[in-house]
């Protein structure tokens, strides 16, 4: 991991252990492989690799690999968890990356999905998400994903970040 930027525009990036600190999320729903913009609290932008030996391509579709819509869309709520994790993880101990998992909660909803190009494997998906306002324990975020210029994906979600324990 990079040290904390001193200024917002800097770019920090965090590797795959990062994220699983941050993350309460295993394999198979470990999907981010690394953030590579982040402020703390506010936004973020993130990578996966689709590739072929991902085990849910396999049923989905055989003949026709596509990867699951759902799943683009479960990215955005892991890098809103990112976000907001990073923001506690800063505010508890001075660092960007801690063992913050207990604090993500759910996906509360989806709205405004779009889903514009499939995608297939041997992309790089680049995920951006922007944190909105909050309501209690709500969080709205927007989201998007791309594959190099081309927009796949856009969606509003809402989600809980659980109290501290």
């Amino acid at each position: 991991m990079t040290a904390a930027p001193s200024s917002p525009s800097a770019r920090v990036v965090l590797n795959a252990d990062d994220i699983a600190r941050m993350l309460p999320h295993r394999h198979p729903f470990f999907l981010l492989d690394r953030v590579t913009a982040l402020e703390p609290g506010k936004s973020a932008e993130a990578i996966k690799n689709v590739t072929a030996s991902d085990g849910v391509l396999a049923g989905h579709f055989p003949g026709r690999m596509l990867y699951p819509g759902v799943l683009l869309v479960e990215c955005v709520a892991q890098l809103a968890a990112v976000i907001y994790g990073s923001a506690a993880a800063q505010a508890s101990t001075g660092d960007l990356v801690a063992d913050v998992a207990d604090r993500v909660g759910y996906l509360a909803e989806i709205r405004q999905a779009k889903f514009l190009k499939p995608v297939v494997p041997g992309d790089q998906v680049v995920f951006r998400a922007h944190s909105g306002p909050r309501l209690a324990g709500l969080i709205s975020v927007s989201g998007q994903a791309s594959v190099g210029r081309e927009l796949v994906m856009t969606a509003r979600l809402a989600v809980t970040e659980l109290d501290q324990p």
